[in-house]
C-alpha cells in the first residue's frame, strides 16, 4: 500500500503548479484507498467538472453529500447539492436530498421548489407513486394552500388511494370555505364523499351540504349510522336533529333534540322549532311538555315574552285544547299580563262549562272576579252555574257580583237632570275609590278620565272627588289640578315670592344624601343592601326593613333584614312567601305598593296566614328595577298597629332604592373589571394593561353620578438602582410587602395597579383632590416602614391629580390629560427627592 500522506503532498503540488490532470490521477489513486475522505471527494468532483466529466463529478459530489448528511453538516450538504444541480439539473435524487435538507433547515419555500422540480421530473418519467409522496411532503410544509391539497387529492384518485384523497379534498374544502368560496367548498365536499363514502368527516360535511340544499332525508341517511357508532357526539346530533326537522320527522327528532339540549343548552332554538312542528302535527300535549322543559332556560335568558308568544301560537292552532289554555292562563298570571289573563280566563270558563266541569268553571269565575271585579258579564256567567254547584258557594260568588244596574233609569225617573247627573257622578266616584283600593291603576285612570270628561270642574265643589284625584295623583284636563293639603295650607305664601323650603325638607334631603354616600362606599352587593336596609329602617323608624336581590321566578340570592329593638326577626318562610307574592307582580307595579292596612289588599289575600305570622299591619314595598326588569325588593314593615305612610317616606324609599340598584351594578362592574384584568396572584396588584381600562370605567361612572375622582402614582426614590439591587426575587418580595400595606390602608373600591417594575398607580373613586392628597400622604407614611432586602427605609416620590369631569368632559381626552399630568408631576417629585406629595389640580 502506497504512502497516503506522500500522495496528498504530491496532489497538492500538482494543484499549486496547475497540473490538474496529474492532480486528478493522484486523487483517483488516493480514493481507491480512502473512498470516504471528504477532501478527496471534493477535489475529485471539482476536477472532474473542470474537465467536463460531469457524470463522474456528480457521482463524487453525491458521495460527499451523503457524508455531510451523516455528519449533520447540512450547510455544506446543501451547497454541494446545488453544485451538482448546476451540471445535472434533472437529477431527481439530488433534488429529493436538497428538498429534505432545506426542510430540516426550515427553508420552507426553497424546499417546496425543490420538491416541485422533483415532481416535474417524476411526472415526465410517469412515476405516479413518487409524485404522490412528494405532493404529501409539499402539503405538509404548506397545509393552507388550497391548490396543493386539491392536486394531492387528484393524484391520490389516479392511484386509487381514497384514504389519502378524501382528507386532502376535505382540507381543501375547509380552506375554500374560509376564503368565502362556498361553491368550491360544496364541490370539494362532494368529491371527498364520492371518493371515500366510508370516510366519516366527509360524510358529515356532505350531510351539512345536503341540509343547505334542503335534502334532509339524504342528510339523515348519512348521519344515522355515524350517530349509532358515536352516540355522544354533539355535532352529529345537532346535524341529525336539523335533518329530521327539515323532513318534519318530529317523532325521530324529539329524542335527539332533547338529548342535545340537555348536553348543550344553547341549542334551545331546535327544541322551539320541534315544539312548533309538533303543534302543526296536532301533538299539542307533547309540544307542551317540551316547552315546560325549556321554560326555565328561556326565563333565565330573559325571553319570557318570547315563550309567551310560542304558547299563544300553539293555542291559536287548537283553541279547543283545554290543557294548552290552562298553561297559557297560568303563564299570563305569572307574567302579570292583566289583559291576556282576563281574556284567557273568560275562554277557560267557557271550555269548562262546555265540558260540564262546573266546579272548575266556578273556581275560574272567582279568579275572573279577582282580576276584574267590575267587568261586564260576571252576572251572566254566574247564572249559567245555577243548580250545578253547591248553593253556599253559589251565594258566596253572587255576593261579589251584582245584576245589571238600574240606578241610572231610576235617577232619570226622578224628574230632574241634576238628580241623574249627581247620581252618575257618585257611582263613578265609588267605582274609582274601589279601583284605587284594589290598586287597579289602569281602570282607575279610565274612570277618572271618564269623570273629568263628563263632569269637568266637579272637583272644585266635590271634596270627595278632589280627595280621589289627589290620592290617585290625577290632574284633571281643562281644570286646575287637585290641590294637596300642603298647597292649600301654603296658598298665601304662593301669592308673593316662592316660599323657602322648610327645615324638615332640607333635613330629609340631607339624610338622602348621607344614605347615598354610605351606599357608594360599599364594594359588594351585600354591603350595599346592608347599608341601604339599615339606614332606611332607622330613618323611617319602622318595625322592620327587609331587602332582597333576585329574579321574580326564583328564590332571592341575597336577603338583608333590619329589626327595631322591640321587633323580633321575621319568620324566614313567611318572609319569602311575601317576597314571592310581590315579585310576581313587580313588572306591572314598578311604583310599588303603599298599604296602610294589609288586610284590604287582594294581592296579599293568598298569603294572609304568612302576613299574620309576620305581624305586619302596614307595608311599604318597592321593587328594585333595572332596565324595566325587577331585580329585587325593598319593604318597610310596621308591626303592632297600622301606619299612615307620608309622601316624604315614599320618596325616600324610591330614591334610596334607585341608588341601591346603581350601586349594586357598580360593584359588579368593578369586580368584572378586576376579574378580566387578572390581578397578579403573588401580590394582588392589577397589571399595567388594565390601567387605562380602570381609568376609563371609573371616569365614566364618576361623570354619570357627578362624583369626584382622583388618581396617584407612588415610586421609590432612585427606582432604577433599587430594581438592580433587589433582583427579580427581591423585587417580588418588595411588591408583596407593598401590596400588604395597600390592602390594609385602601378602601374596598380603590384600585391599585402595578405601573412599572416597582411603582404603583392608585385610583380613588368618589374622592376629591384634597382628600386624595391626604390619602396618598397616609400611604407614604405606611410604606416608608417597608425595608426591602439589604436596603434602608424607602423614601417615596408621589403625585396625585384629579380627573376633569366638566360639562364637556370626554373620557379619552380627559384620561390622556390625567396620565400626562401625573407623569409630569411625578418627574417633578423625583427632582425634589420625594420631599412632599405633589398635588396637580386641573385648571382648564
Amino acid at each position: 500500500m502506497p504512502d497516503i500522506d506522500k500522495l496528498f503532498e504530491k496532489a497538492e503540488k500538482y494543484l499549486q503548479k496547475q497540473k490538474f490532470e496529474a492532480a486528478l490521477e493522484v486523487y483517483l489513486e488516493i480514493n481507491k484507498y480512502q473512498p470516504n475522505d471528504e477532501e478527496v471527494l471534493q477535489n475529485l468532483g471539482d476536477l472532474c467538472l473542470k474537465f467536463n466529466r460531469n457524470s463522474e463529478g456528480a457521482r463524487f459530489l453525491a458521495q460527499l453529500v451523503d457524508l455531510c448528511i451523516k455528519k449533520n453538516d447540512l450547510t455544506r450538504a446543501i451547497a454541494t447539492c446545488r453544485k451538482i444541480l448546476k451540471v445535472s439539473p434533472h437529477d431527481v435524487n439530488t433534488l429529493a436530498k436538497l428538498g429534505a435538507l432545506l426542510e430540516k433547515t426550515h427553508k420552507t419555500t426553497e424546499a417546496i421548489e425543490a420538491y416541485r422540480e422533483a415532481i416535474t421530473q417524476y411526472r415526465a418519467a410517469g412515476a405516479g407513486a413518487q409524485i404522490l409522496d412528494y405532493l404529501q411532503k409539499i402539503v405538509r410544509l404548506d397545509p393552507t394552500n388550497l391548490n396543493n391539497n386539491v392536486e394531492l387529492g387528484e393524484q391520490a384518485v389516479r392511484l386509487k388511494q381514497p384514504a389519502i384523497a378524501a382528507p386532502a379534498f376535505l382540507q381543501a374544502a375547509q380552506l375554500a370555505r374560509k376564503a368565502g368560496q362556498e361553491d368550491r367548498w360544496a364541490e370539494l365536499v362532494e368529491r371527498a364523499h364520492m371518493v371515500d363514502p366510508a370516510n366519516e368527516p366527509a360524510s358529515l360535511a356532505t350531510a351539512e351540504l345536503f341540509l343547505q340544499r334542503e335534502k334532509g332525508a339524504e342528510a339523515a341517511g348519512l348521519l344515522e349510522p355515524i350517530l349509532t357508532a358515536r352516540p355522544d357526539d354533539l355535532a352529529v346530533m345537532e346535524l341529525l336533529a336539523k335533518a329530521y326537522m327539515q323532513t318534519r320527522n318530529c317523532s325521530k327528532a324529539e329524542p335527539v333534540c332533547m338529548k342535545l339540549f340537555q348536553a348543550k343548552p344553547e341549542t334551545i332554538e331546535l327544541v322551539i322549532e320541534l315544539a312548533d312542528g309538533l303543534v302543526q302535527e296536532g301533538q299539542t300535549e307533547t309540544a307542551l311538555n317540551l316547552l315546560n322543559q325549556i321554560k326555565p332556560r328561556l326565563f333565565q335568558q330573559g325571553r319570557r315574552d318570547e315563550f309567551l308568544r310560542m304558547v299563544e301560537s300553539m293555542y291559536e292552532a287548537d283553541e279547543s285544547n283545554l290543557a294548552m289554555l290552562e298553561t297559557l292562563t297560568g303563564l299570563y298570571n305569572d307574567l302579570n299580563k292583566e289583559e291576556g289573563l282576563r281574556r284567557s280566563l273568560g275562554r277557560l270558563f267557557g271550555l269548562y262549562l262546555a265540558g260540564e266541569h262546573y266546579d272548575k268553571a266556578a273556581d275560574t269565575l272567582e279568579r275572573i272576579i279577582d282580576v276584574d271585579p267590575y267587568g261586564p258579564g260576571h252576572y251572566d256567567r254566574l247564572l249559567t252555574l245555577e243548580g250545578h254547584i253547591d248553593k253556599i258557594w253559589y251565594d258566596n260568588i253572587a255576593s261579589r257580583v251584582q245584576p245589571p244596574s238600574t240606578v241610572r233609569s231610576a235617577a232619570a225617573g226622578d224628574g230632574t237632570a241634576e238628580g241623574g247627573a249627581k247620581q252618575g257622578l257618585d257611582d263613578l266616584i265609588i267605582e274609582g275609590e274601589m279601583y284605587h283600593q284594589y290598586q287597579l291603576d289602569s281602570k282607575l285612570k279610565e274612570t277618572l278620565t271618564k269623570i273629568n270628561q263628563a263632569f269637568p270642574g266637579a272637583e272644585e265643589t266635590n271634596s270627595r272627588l278632589r280627595d280621589l284625584y289627589e290620592s290617585a295623583r290625577f290632574t284633571p284636563v281643562g281644570g286646575a289640578a287637585a290641590p294637596t293639603s300642603e298647597q292649600l295650607s301654603s296658598g298665601a305664601a304662593k301669592i308673593g315670592s316662592p316660599a323657602p323650603p322648610s327645615q324638615q325638607s332640607l333635613d330629609e334631603l340631607k339624610k338622602i344624601s348621607e344614605i347615598t354616600a354610605n351606599i357608594y362606599r360599599e364594594g359588594s352587593p351585600q354591603g350595599v343592601m346592608q347599608v341601604a336596609v339599615n339606614d332606611l329602617g332607622r330613618t323611617m323608624n319602622v318595625s322592620r326593613c327587609w331587602g332582597a336581590l333576585g329574579a321574580p321566578d326564583r328564590s332571592p340570592s341575597l336577603t338583608i333584614e333590619y329589626c327595631s329593638p322591640a321587633t323580633p326577626p321575621s319568620d324566614v318562610a313567611a318572609a319569602l312567601e311575601l317576597y314571592s307574592a310581590l315579585m310576581r307582580q313587580a313588572s306591572a307595579k314598578p311604583d310599588g305598593w303603599m298599604m296602610e292596612d294589609v288586610a284590604r289588599f287582594p294581592v296579599l289575600a293568598p298569603i294572609m296566614p304568612h302576613i299574620q305570622k309576620l305581624r305586619v299591619q302596614s307595608l311599604l314595598a318597592l321593587p328594585l328595577m333595572d332596565k324595566d326588569q325587577p331585580t329585587g325588593l325593598v319593604l318597610a314593615e310596621q308591626c303592632g298597629s297600622p301606619r299612615v305612610w307620608t309622601p316624604n317616606e315614599v320618596l325616600l324609599l324610591q330614591t334610596i332604592a334607585t341608588q341601591a340598584v346603581i350601586a349594586v351594578n357598580n360593584t359588579k362592574l368593578r369586580r368584572l373589571v378586576r376579574g378580566l384584568a387578572g390581578s397578579d396572584p403573588a401580590n394582588g396588584l392589577l397589571p399595567r394593561s388594565s390601567y387605562l381600562d380602570c381609568l376609563l370605567a371609573e371616569a365614566s361612572r364618576a361623570k354619570d353620578l357627578s362624583k369626584p375622582l382622583s388618581v396617584c402614582l407612588l415610586e421609590p426614590e432612585d427606582a432604577g438602582n433599587l430594581v438592580r439591587a433587589l433582583g427579580d426575587a427581591g423585587l417580588q418580595r418588595f411588591l408583596q410587602q407593598v401590596a400588604k400595606v395597600l390592602q390594609s390602608n385602601l378602601r374596598q373600591n380603590d384600585m391599585a395597579v402595578r405601573y412599572s417594575p416597582c411603582s404603583v398607580a392608585i385610583v380613588f373613586p368618589d374622592t376629591p383632590l384634597p382628600q386624595g392628597g391626604l390619602a396618598v400622604d397616609k400611604l407614604r407614611r405606611a410604606m416608608a416602614q417597608i425595608k426591602p432586602d439589604g436596603v434602608t427605609a424607602l423614601n417615596l416620590c408621589s403625585a396625585v391629580c384629579d380627573v376633569p369631569l366638566g360639562l364637556r368632559f370626554d373620557a379619552v381626552d380627559g384620561i390622556t390629560e390625567v396620565i400626562n399630568r401625573l407623569e409630569t408631576a411625578l418627574e417633578q417629585a423625583r427632582k425634589e427627592g420625594g420631599k412632599r406629595v405633589l398635588v396637580s389640580s386641573f385648571e382648564g
